[in-house]
């Protein structure tokens, strides 16, 4: 029996007890003519100003938990006075292929008509956002040409510091720039110096522990954070070939060539998408806008660039080194929460073959956090987690889950392109598409298949559990693996394997 959320909402300036039970009434009629299990959402004492009330946001957790099938309001406003929240809750229900109902607005999504209404509230919701994100890029940009810091955490070397000045109408304001902590600039002009000598994140990270030398926070450099160190503009002295470089990547230069004058530094705005309780995306760089600001550069441009080029190669090097080997590479953690690493071992005098190990990243740091993880072979625990894996019960709902993750990643690199590129993508893919038995397929077909095939292909996904090992290319596993696993833990303490799922 397919089941109906009823919402209502009462508030403590009206005070009308009896309208609130008559409104719910009739949803709930609505809801009996067509045979509909009725639940009911309902809040009392709040006003429609937004959408933080603790019934809307148990029909929101229902929703996301895919309970419900249809939602029953007898007005748009008791979803919330805001326009805004009214869309974005429309928004939230098509998502999920979840018919919304408005019983007094005859909004109804289980009609052709309401369907189309829908799709006007759409175009309606995406034009507004269109907007807003255009108001704050015009206001970031107008704000960026001043050179000014607009907040979060400060790069290493530098600190926030509040100036005052006044406005054209002799206002007195407040602004922040960076300002200069030697000390820390230091250090980072020796990460870029040993990066530049060592050429590896890896020896970087080593020397620096060697030395106890430590982030402004006081912990020990991670690969991730010297990355970050030396991918970060703000160090190199913005000249002519640094604004060459930067306009080769069709990146918003706010400030014109001549202020790239080889002493300054610069500011980028607006290169993450932020938002709450998910990590930070970076954005393409053509959204990035980039202007020469008024602290001091300390790296030269020539040198910030090869620093670039050695990371991008070494990037590259590095995937097709863990495509041949390490299939549980960025999923396996140490008890004591450091990454796990590949390392080789010798060849076998006997058997002739050289095995591989995980080896704690924490291990051959010199310092008090200095972990004895036993080393364990790559093939030995990588064998008990596709174990793990293929004896998980499956449902049809976890083989949509996947679909859903495997077109959301796909889209996101932009690998579901056109019909050309997916047909000169399978062809070259030959040999992966028959050690999937045709699920790797069903990647390149998502943009464009109907239900019957998905039924289809569902079914198949339910089962590559049972031959995952069965498939050579690694890639393709790891792929698998991440769609599903959230972290592997080593507890080699208690000598054991802890695998977290993914919700």
């Amino acid at each position: 029996m397919s089941i109906a959320a009823i919402y209502g909402r009462k508030s403590i300036f009206t005070g009308k007890g009896e309208s609130v039970q008559n409104q719910l009434e009739a949803c709930r009629e609505y809801a009996l003519r067509r045979n509909w299990e009725v639940i009911e959402y309902f809040d009392e004492g709040f006003s429609g100003k937004d959408t933080d009330r603790p019934g809307f946001q148990k029909l929101l957790a229902d929703i996301e938990k895919k309970k419900i099938d249809y939602v029953i309001f007898y007005k748009l406003d008791r979803i919330s006075r805001n326009m805004r929240d009214i869309l974005d809750f429309i928004e939230c229900t098509a998502e999920k292929g979840i018919d919304f109902i408005s019983i007094t607005e005859n909004f109804d999504t289980t009609t052709p008509f309401g369907r189309a209404m829908l799709h006007i509230a759409a175009t309606f919701a995406q034009l507004e956002r269109e907007m807003l994100q255009q108001r704050v890029r015009d206001n970031m940009l107008r704000l960026s040409k001043t050179g000014r810091w607009l907040g979060g955490n400060t790069p290493t070397g530098y600190r926030s510091k509040r100036i005052e000045y006044f406005d054209k109408y002799d206002r007195k304001k407040y602004m922040y720039v960076l300002e200069e902590v030697p000390k820390e600039l230091q250090l980072v002009e020796t990460i870029y110096k040993q990066y530049l000598k060592l050429g590896s994140l890896g020896k970087v990270e080593k020397y620096l522990r060697e030395k106890n030398l430590k982030t402004k926070n006081g912990k020990y450099f991670q690969k991730e954070t010297i990355k970050g160190i030396l991918k970060n503009p703000v160090y190199i002295k913005a000249d002519r070939l640094a604004y060459e470089y930067f306009q080769r990547f069709r990146i918003h230069i706010a400030s014109p060539v001549h202020e790239f004058d080889g002493i300054r530094g610069v500011l980028t705005y607006n290169k993450n998408i932020i938002k709450k309780g998910c990590a930070n995306k970076r954005r393409d760089y053509h959204e990035w806008i980039l202007v020469v600001s008024n602290h001091k550069g300390i790296i030269n441009s020539q040198d910030w660039i090869s620093v670039q080029e050695r990371l991008e190669k070494n990037r590259k090097y590095f995937w097709k080194y863990k495509s041949r080997r390490g299939l549980l590479t960025g999923l396996l953690r140490c008890e004591c929460g450091a990454l796990m690493r590949i390392k080789y071992g010798q060849k076998s005098k006997k058997s002739g073959k050289r095995f591989y190990y995980y080896v704690c990243s924490q291990k051959s740091a010199s310092t008090e956090k200095h972990c004895n993880a036993p080393n364990i072979r790559g093939d030995v625990i990588e064998a008990l987690v596709l174990e793990t894996f293929e004896q998980l019960p499956y449902s049809k709902e976890s083989g949509y889950l996947y679909l859903k993750r495997f077109e959301e990643k796909f889209k996101k690199n932009k690998i579901i392109d056109s019909k050309e590129q997916r047909v000169n993508e399978n062809a070259n893919q030959s040999k992966k598409l028959k050690d999937l038995n045709g699920i790797y397929e069903a990647e390149f077909l998502l943009s464009d298949i109907n239900r019957f095939d998905l039924q289809i292909i569902v079914e198949r996904l339910l089962e590559f559990p049972k031959f995952l090992h069965k498939i050579e290319d690694v890639e393709i596993k790891q792929k698998l693996l991440r769609t599903t696993i959230e972290k592997i833990i080593w507890k080699w303490s208690e000598r054991e394997v802890q695998v977290y799922f993914l919700d």
